[in-house]
């Protein structure tokens, strides 16, 4: 390969700076490869963001004396729980309020320019695309579930005193805290929103959506040990 030959061009780069950030944040659509609204962006952006606001409630409660940790884990697992189930019947409710069109497309691993038209911040073909949603009923309950426990575990591990018993600096506290929530996020937005895109191109095999659970059960896992060793 010559000097002058580029490592991906042009619509390589394109279709890598629209993947990449999906796969880190498991699901996120940050970059279209279109115009869409702000409002597209804004809403996946508190959708990502919620798992660790309705955990900081608990937190909140248990740092102030309010609550014990565990009280407060259940707390912040509870309200996920209930956040995931209403987000799951809103995508059900938009799919019975829209006649669903079906039609033969040439799948391309390569693309995903299928540009959509969004009406409202909350219509129904937005509220479809950003929460594709559940084949089955079960999964819905199941995955709303997984996702109540993984945020009160979360909390729970997250707990900024805990974290001050492994690092005597602040500074190690806050960069654990940021960071692990920043992960437990990535795994409810996968749960519960949107599958990362690395495995959305083979999705039509994944019969029991067994790729949305890959995330948390690491996440679980690496909770697990803590819980093993206390």
């Amino acid at each position: 390969m010559g000097p002058d030959v580029p490592l991906l061009n042009d619509y390589k780069q394109e279709f890598f700076l629209k993947r990449f950030p999906q796969t880190v944040l498991g699901g996120p659509r940050f970059k279209l490869g279109y115009c869409a609204p702000p409002y597209i962006y804004v809403n996946q952006i508190i959708l990502f963001l919620t798992p660790w606001v309705l955990g900081g409630v608990g937190t909140l409660l248990y740092q102030l004396g309010i609550m014990k940790d565990y009280y407060a884990a259940a707390l912040s697992g509870g309200l996920m729980f209930v956040t995931a189930l209403i987000l799951q019947m809103t995508n059900l409710y938009a799919k019975r309020k829209t006649v669903r069109v079906e039609r033969m497309q040439i799948q391309n691993t390569l693309t995903d320019e299928d540009e959509f038209e969004f009406s409202s911040c909350v219509g129904s073909e937005t509220v479809k695309f950003i929460i594709p949603g559940k084949k089955y009923i079960t999964n819905t309950v199941f995955h709303s579930l997984l996702a109540g426990v993984l945020c009160g575990l979360g909390t729970w591990y997250l707990l900024p005193n805990r974290i001050t018993l492994l690092y005597s600096n602040i500074g190690g506290t806050v960069t654990i805290f940021v960071f692990g929530w920043v992960t437990v996020c990535i795994g409810e937005y996968s749960l519960i929103i949107n599958t990362a895109t690395e495995t959305a191109t083979f999705q039509a095999l994944d019969t029991y959506e067994i790729t949305a659970l890959m995330r948390p059960f690491y996440i679980f896992v690496f909770i697990a040990v803590d819980l093993a060793h206390r």
